[in-house]
Order: C-alpha cells, then sequence, then structure tokens
C-alpha cells in the first residue's frame, strides 16, 4: 500500500527522498501539484517535460528518444507509468513500468535475458520480450532510472537499467538520453493519503458506542488487485483508494431474568478474527499463485470474486498487528468472560473493537471491507 507525497515537497527537502517506507510491503506515490509546475513564454505555456527524478503518479508519461543517426535519424515516442518499487525509498529510483494502452494494456514491461536473444548479422543482439502481468516479486519486472551525466545539454535526460547484471530493459528504456513529458489522465486523480494517524487511532476506544472513525488512508496501484481484466481496471479505476475505520460491534447481548438478582453477566460466544465482505456479502477466501482471492455467492449460486495480492493483505495483517490485533491460524475464537455491572438493569451488551480495511475504486464504489476483531479491547453497555 502506498502514501502520498507532492512533488513540490520533494524538490524542497532532497532528503525526504531517502525516507524509507513505512513498513512491509508499502511505498510512496508522487503527486505532481500546481507548486511543483513551471510555465515557460511569460507564464503563458505549462511546461510539461520532467527534467529530474522522482517522477509523479498521477500523470501518463510519454519517453521521448532518437533512432538512428543524422538523415536516417526519427524521433519515437512511448506512453508509460511508472509506478514506484514498494520497499524502496524515492531516492533509489526503482520502478514498475505499466503499458498504458493498447493490446498489452495494463501488463509490465519485462527485462529480457541473455538467453533471450538472437544472432543477426554474426553477432548477438538483444530482443525485447512481450509485457507480462506484474510480478512484484519478478526482478526482472524493475527498472532503475538513472540520469544521464555529463555536458549542460544532458540535463533532463535518462536511461534506464535493470536491477539484475543479465536482464536488458526494454529498447525505448536502455536507450541512453531519452527526455520524458506528462499528459494528465482524465479517469483518475490522486488526492492526499498519509497513511495511518497513530494518534488517532490511539483516541478512538475511549470514544462513544455509536462512534466511527477513519484512521488511516493510503493507496493502491490496479496491478496489485484482480477484478475483471487489466484493460478495464485501468480505464475504471488506476488506483484503489484503502481506508481504515475503526467501530464497535455487538458480540452478544442478554435480558435480565425475573428471577436474577444479581448484576453480572458470563458471556460464552464464538467469534470471528477475520472477516470479508465483497458486494455487502460475506467471502470465502483461498490463496493461489501469490493471490488471495475472495470470493461471495449470490441466492442463486452466482459468484462473485476479487483479489488481492499476497503482499497487500500481508501489509493489512502486519498494520492490524502493530495495532495489537492477535492473528494465527484460528479464524473463530471463543469469548468466555465476566462482566460486573451496578445498579438496576434490563438488558446487557458487549461490543469489540473492529479495525476495516474498505478498498474502494476511484468513483467511490466499494470493492471489498476487510474486517479485523480486536477481542482484547471490549466494552460493555448495561441497559
Amino acid at each position: 500500500m502506498y502514501v502520498t507525497r507532492p512533488l513540490s515537497q520533494l524538490l524542497k527537502s532532497p532528503e525526504s527522498l531517502t525516507a524509507q517506507p513505512d513498513g512491509p510491503n508499502s511505498g510512496y506515490l508522487v503527486i505532481q501539484d500546481e507548486e511543483s509546475e513551471t510555465y515557460s513564454c511569460f507564464g503563458l505555456c505549462k511546461n510539461r517535460t520532467l527534467k529530474e527524478l522522482p517522477f509523479p503518479q498521477n500523470k501518463e508519461l510519454t519517453i521521448r528518444y532518437r533512432r538512428g543517426s543524422g538523415k536516417r535519424s526519427s524521433v519515437s515516442l512511448d506512453a508509460v507509468f511508472l509506478i514506484p518499487v514498494l520497499d524502496q525509498p524515492l531516492s533509489s529510483n526503482r520502478y514498475y513500468a505499466i503499458v498504458p494502452h493498447g493490446k498489452r494494456q495494463g501488463e509490465a514491461f519485462t527485462c529480457s535475458r541473455e538467453e533471450d536473444k538472437i544472432t543477426c548479422c554474426f553477432c548477438r543482439c538483444i530482443k525485447d520480450i512481450k509485457p507480462k502481468p506484474l510480478d512484484p516479486n519478478n526482478i526482472y519486472q524493475q527498472f532503475h532510472i538513472i540520469p544521464c551525466e555529463g555536458l549542460c545539454s544532458t540535463y533532463g535526460t535518462f536511461f534506464a537499467t535493470s536491477i539484475t547484471s543479465d536482464g536488458f530493459p526494454p529498447y525505448f528504456l536502455r536507450q541512453n538520453g531519452w527526455t520524458i513529458r506528462t499528459k494528465t489522465p482524465h479517469n483518475f486523480n490522486l488526492g492526499t493519503a498519509q497513511g495511518l494517524d497513530s494518534n488517532l487511532r490511539a483516541r478512538f476506544p475511549h470514544s462513544d458506542l455509536s462512534h466511527s472513525c477513519v484512521v488511516g488512508k493510503w493507496y493502491c496501484p490496479f496491478i496489485f488487485v484482480k477484478e475483471g481484466t487489466l484493460k478495464d481496471q485501468m480505464t475504471i479505476s488506476m488506483y484503489y483508494e484503502v481506508t481504515l475505520e475503526q467501530r464497535w460491534e455487538q458480540i452478544y447481548t442478554c435480558e435480565k431474568k425475573n428471577n436474577q438478582d444479581h448484576n453480572s453477566v458470563v458471556i460464552d460466544t464464538l467469534v470471528e478474527k477475520e472477516e470479508v465482505f465483497v458486494g455487502g456479502t460475506k467471502a470465502l477466501w483461498t490463496k493461489e499463485n501469490g493471490v488471495v482471492w475472495f470470493k461471495r455467492y449470490g441466492g442463486g449460486g452466482e459468484q462473485m470474486s476479487v483479489g488481492l495480492r499476497a503482499e497487500i493483505v500481508e501489509r493489512m495483517k502486519w498494520e492490524q498487528e502493530r495495532g495489537g490485533w492477535v492473528g494465527g491460524e484460528e479464524r473463530e475464537v471463543k469469548i468466555s468472560k465476566e462482566f460486573k455491572g451496578s445498579g438496576d438493569w434490563g438488558v446487557f451488551r458487549c461490543y469489540v473493537l473492529v479495525e476495516r480495511f474498505n478498498l474502494r475504486r476511484m468513483d467511490e464504489s466499494l470493492v471489498l471491507s476487510y474486517d479485523f476483531k480486536h477481542l482484547d479491547v471490549m466494552k460493555s453497555k448495561w441497559e
């Protein structure tokens, strides 16, 4: 999961580029804000060429490079979305490169290897391989972008290398001296996502039982979510919004019996530590090939499923565990506890703290909800 940082802030404080992401399976998305944009022609023309790293994620990028030399040279343009690699500071300049259009839309550019080379004119030549669906653990789908060094004329030019010594980036990325321009997409707009508000999270258990509160916000690129086709995802929701919400949920209630004259209640009930809802209906889940699939079934037997990369689910659980949630293999736990009240009462209710991750598309429609019950944080109410 990713938090956002405005480009203007990063340019003012370059030391912030070296900050490590907060926790595992996390990263930063850079937002090109108005303050970071520059103009020419006496302020009439917006400059769309990027001169330095890091590159923004709220823009579609176009790489411009020259093929050949002399009269036979030509200029080529290749569009791309660049998303920072998980668990890396922005200063690493490591990116996933995503195809934004065409037959391979939504797939990730991938390095070819020595074994992919072909013989051409008695030489071994690099042959680009086709993009593939992203696997965050595939190091051949990660690129290190480097500014060109030399004369002043090289400022604002770049090239990309593979993270591994035996990898070769696609032709347009490995060319030395390409420039990059921005284009504003019309199908999404990234807002501010600061991650977890630890102070707000700590205050909530002292709140009223009817109260709920959002205590964290992140973004999740579509490459970590599985629903429909990649093309549809990029059109509908290039990024998904992830929020963490706290609320109280009733797990037990009982009425005082006529012959009951003491002020204590013993609860003995089974509670699920984790629950997932897809389309508002409780779902089952399984893990296959690095993806956790959440499936729910309708009354007519129809199935609806949504997948999250295991890295995202692991991140959610890490966030929960540092907040006191106790995991483990058992999904259902038996709660046995005595509560003592005072004075006259007619109805007893017991509540448990629930933290819910909501995953929403860019149009704010809900994809799934993932509940974690903190069974060590309870409240009782005597009425």
